[in-house]
C-alpha cells in the first residue's frame, strides 16, 4: 500500500487525490476545505515522495496502480472519485485504464496519456537519467532550476505564504528517493496511453490553465477521445489547485455531485 492520509466526515464517497512531482501527502491540504465538506478525502503520497521507501522495489505503473488499489480498497466507500495532478495525473488515468470498475470518475489536472513514438520515450529517459543525477548531485540547484521553468509560470503572482509553502514542499525530500521516481515512472517511462482513452467509460473531468498551452492542446485532443468528458480551462499556469483554489475547488465539488448519463 501507499502511504497516505484520511479526511473523513463520515461521507459515503471518497475523492483520491495524487499530487505531481516533487509533492507529499499535504500538498492539497490548504486547497480542499469545501471538497471535505462534500466527500472524504483521501491524499496519496506517490513512491519516492516523502516517507522512507524501499529502494529495491521498481516503482513502474502497473506496481503503482496496484498499490493504489490496495489502498483504496481498505475502507468501504459507495463512489471513489480518483484525482490527480500532473505526474500524479498519469498515475490516476492508467489507474481508472486498468481498473475501470474500481473509479465512479476521473479528474485530471494538467496531464497528458504519454508519449507516442518509441523515440520521443527514449529522447525523455535520457533527459530524465541527467535530471536525476543532477538532483543527486546538488539537489538545491535542481530545484531552483526546476522553479525556474516556463511551465511554472502563473497567471497572477503567487502569494508569498504559497510559494514558500510549494518551495519548501519541493526541498524537503531525499534527492536519491526522488531521483529514483524521476526514473521509475517519469513521462518516458509512461505506457502510451492515447490508444486507450476509448476504453474509458466513466466521466472525465479535464483541467488546464489558460498559460500552459501544451496541455491545453493535450487536453483538447484528450476530450475528442474519451466517451464522457469535460474540458474546462482556467485562468492559471500549470498548478491550478494552487493559483485558482477557490474556482478549483468549486468546479470539482459541481463535479462529483453531478448525476450520471452514462
Amino acid at each position: 500500500m501507499l502511504n497516505y492520509k484520511l479526511i473523513s466526515h463520515d461521507n459515503d464517497d471518497v475523492l483520491v487525490m495524487l499530487h505531481g512531482f516533487l509533492g507529499n501527502v499535504d500538498t492539497f491540504t490548504p486547497y480542499i476545505s469545501n471538497l471535505s465538506q462534500q466527500v472524504d478525502i483521501l491524499l496519496i503520497e506517490c513512491p519516492g515522495h516523502g516517507e522512507t521507501h524501499d529502494l529495491s522495489t521498481t516503482w513502474d505503473f502497473e506496481y503503482i496502480s496496484q498499490a493504489l488499489i490496495d489502498t483504496i480498497q481498505q475502507f468501504k466507500y459507495n463512489n471513489v472519485y480518483l484525482y490527480g495532478y500532473s505526474m500524479g495525473g498519469r498515475i490516476a488515468l492508467y489507474t481508472a485504464i486498468h481498473y475501470p470498475s474500481h473509479i465512479h470518475k476521473l479528474i485530471l489536472e494538467s496531464s497528458t496519456p504519454g508519449l507516442e513514438t518509441n523515440s520521443d520515450k527514449n529522447a525523455r529517459i535520457a533527459h530524465d537519467l541527467k535530471q536525476a543525477a543532477s538532483m543527486i548531485i546538488d539537489y538545491d540547484a535542481f530545484i531552483k532550476r526546476w522553479e525556474g521553468l516556463p511551465l511554472f509560470q502563473t497567471f497572477r503572482p503567487l502569494c508569498e505564504a504559497a510559494a514558500l509553502r510549494q518551495h519548501n514542499t519541493r526541498l524537503n525530500h531525499e534527492p536519491l528517493y526522488v531521483a529514483k521516481a524521476l526514473i521509475d515512472y517519469g513521462t518516458g517511462m509512461q505506457p502510451n496511453l492515447w490508444p486507450h482513452l476509448s476504453e474509458l467509460k466513466q466521466p472525465v473531468l479535464l483541467l488546464t490553465g489558460s498559460l500552459d498551452k501544451k496541455f491545453c492542446d493535450i487536453a483538447k485532443r484528450m476530450h475528442t477521445m474519451l466517451a464522457n468528458s469535460e474540458h474546462i480551462i482556467i485562468e492559471a499556469g500549470h498548478t491550478i489547485h494552487v493559483e485558482n483554489s477557490q474556482i478549483f475547488d468549486t468546479i470539482i465539488v459541481s463535479f462529483i455531485k453531478e448525476e450520471n448519463h452514462d
